[in-house]
């Protein structure tokens, strides 16, 4: 059984890895090609790590976790923010495998301004991470499908026109995508792909 491989990178609909495989035999062109997969922030989260590790060998008068949490929650009262939306995760902080004592607060919010506004602590012994929450639409999902199988069409026409053949019904097809909805930090975000295999028949 004859095959012949291709892979190649193409400008189309961004840059696009592209890859597929020619059956001569069995008269069929195989393509994977992908998308951009748009994504809609709908929640910001803060995980505030409340630690005496910073703090224990440090010039301070906060002598305990329970000081510490308070000299925490006072400042974000002086920003006007709810403490009492704060989730408390002190298994999470243990697993970690601090030493000394310490929690994990969690902040959920619509508002990306409050999330903001919460990272504007400063204090010894509370570290801040800002994450977020994100979908894919179902119209965005359409659209990055698509824009996949024209990618994937366009390049297996192509491919048609290199062995003097051309393009067929498909025959078969599947996508995928590495998209996932937990929480993720906002500075390690990165673009999403959807990805289409198509097995085309050849005329």
């Amino acid at each position: 059984m004859r095959k012949i491989s291709y892979i190649l990178l193409l400008t189309l609909f961004g840059i696009t890895a592209m890859q597929a495989q020619i059956d001569t035999k069995a008269k069929t062109v195989t393509v994977t090609a992908s998308a951009p997969l748009e994504k809609t922030i709908v929640k910001y989260r803060v995980k505030a790590t409340l630690s005496m590790d910073q703090v224990y060998y440090a010039d301070t008068r906060v002598e305990n976790l329970e000081q510490l949490k308070k000299q925490y929650f006072q400042e974000l009262k002086d920003l006007n923010i709810d403490t009492a939306i704060f989730q408390e995760k002190e298994m999470e902080y243990f697993s970690l495998g601090y030493q000394r004592d310490g929690t994990i607060l969690y902040y959920e919010t619509d508002s990306k301004e409050l999330a903001m506004k919460l990272l504007k602590t400063n204090l010894l012994g509370v570290q801040l991470q800002f994450q977020v929450k994100q979908i894919v639409s179902s119209v965005n999902n359409k659209m990055a499908l698509n824009a996949a199988l024209e990618n994937a069409n366009t390049y297996a026409t192509e491919l048609c026109k290199t062995i003097n053949t051309s393009l067929g019904d498909i025959k078969a097809i599947s996508s995928s995508s590495n998209y996932n909805d937990d929480w993720t930090s906002f500075y390690a975000d990165y673009q999403e792909q959807l990805t289409v295999n198509v097995e085309y028949n050849m005329n």
